[in-house]
């Protein structure tokens, strides 16, 4: 993700942190130490609650790929593009309640520590908890609750009008927050100035998640009902040059000449692979499988959109399309948008 730092990795789950969760660290360093402790916490408490969703979806056989930390929560990018609602009912509700329990143990915590500075971060740590677990079972996207709501409400209508409906009440608890900041602001005289823009500056950021997260998944909805039907071998594209992984490059650049060609594929054992001829191999690179990348792999049967979910989530700028074993085609996120886009204009 653009708008965030990667910093680890857990259970092969690669960590990022968002820009927002580095700026209130950064701004924790000009109030306190005791506030930087706290959001170093949360920061933990934060990382256990993702890791809850990502442990459930690992058990009900669905592959996180990465884990983005945000303050009022996180984000588990999930390559799988079609979840069964009640694995998606569960993956979602694992986080509020590992939020619950937290509180639930700094609480306790908090009631048997004597007197100090321990128990009040016991008791902070309580109300931080406490609050991501309420805030991430609203229901709205792109919070936990978004989720759980859409998938209770698939009992009753399609995978299309539960999202709509989601994301309508999102919008409605997105009124509600900028209503109920804009009067604390003006009547809550007893708060100092600080605070009271400290809390307006980030009920305007939880805002603007908000909105951006329900208007991507309203998109990639109306995007997916107007594209059905649409296979990645509708968009796919031929204009590629196949070679030998064990190639010498002065040999792939000839060949590169001859074909006009600047795509460039290679396969490895069962796996097809994109040459990258500006990647930079450690050491002194000298064959073709010494500049290869992987790239995510797609059945010829497979939707278009579940396509470009597949290269989104695994950070690819192409996918190959593979029949029977063999590559049929290669699809570019510019083919398939440009493939999309011209379906949608012709049926106006």
């Amino acid at each position: 993700m653009a708008n965030s730092l990667v910093i680890g990795r857990i259970f092969g789950i690669k960590v990022e942190l968002h820009w927002t969760f580095i700026l209130l660290l950064l701004l924790s360093l000009l109030l306190s130490t005791f506030f930087l402790i706290i959001i170093i916490l949360l920061f933990v408490c934060v990382l256990i609650h993702e890791l809850a969703h990502s442990v459930t979806a690992t058990r009900n056989k669905v592959r996180v790929k990465s884990i983005i930390l945000l303050p009022i929560g996180g984000a588990s990018v999930i390559d799988d593009t079609k979840i069964p609602a009640k694995v998606e009912f569960n993956i979602a509700l694992a986080g509020p309640v590992m939020s619950f329990v937290l509180a639930a143990i700094f609480g306790l915590a908090a009631i048997f520590t004597p007197p100090g500075e321990i128990t009040f971060l016991m008791q902070n740590l309580f109300v931080l908890n406490a609050f991501l677990g309420i805030f991430n079972i609203l229901p709205a996207f792109p919070m936990d609750g978004g989720r759980v709501f859409r998938s209770y409400l698939q009992k009753r209508m399609s995978y299309f009008d539960a999202t709509m409906l989601t994301a309508k009440v999102s919008k409605a608890i997105m009124a509600l927050i900028v209503i109920a900041t804009v009067i604390f602001a003006i009547f809550a005289s007893a708060y100092s100035a600080d605070y009271r823009e400290f809390l307006v500056f980030w009920s305007l950021i939880i805002v603007f998640f908000l909105y951006g997260g329900v208007q991507q998944e309203a998109q990639l909805v109306t995007l997916r009902r107007n594209t059905k039907g649409m296979r990645v071998l509708d968009a796919a594209s031929k204009n590629y040059l196949s070679v030998d992984q064990n190639m010498p490059l002065p040999k792939l650049y000839l060949a590169m000449k001859r074909s006009k060609q600047h795509i460039v594929i290679t396969k490895m054992g069962s796996r097809y692979l994109l040459v990258d001829v500006f990647k930079r191999a450690k050491g002194k690179a000298e064959i073709v499988k010494d500049i290869a990348v992987q790239i995510p792999e797609v059945s010829s049967a497979t939707g278009i959109m579940d396509a470009i979910s597949k290269m989104q989530s695994s950070d690819s700028s192409m996918v190959a399309i593979v029949s029977g074993g063999k590559l049929v085609g290669i699809a570019t996120a510019s083919m398939m948008e440009a493939f999309v886009t011209m379906h949608i204009a012709s049926r106006k």
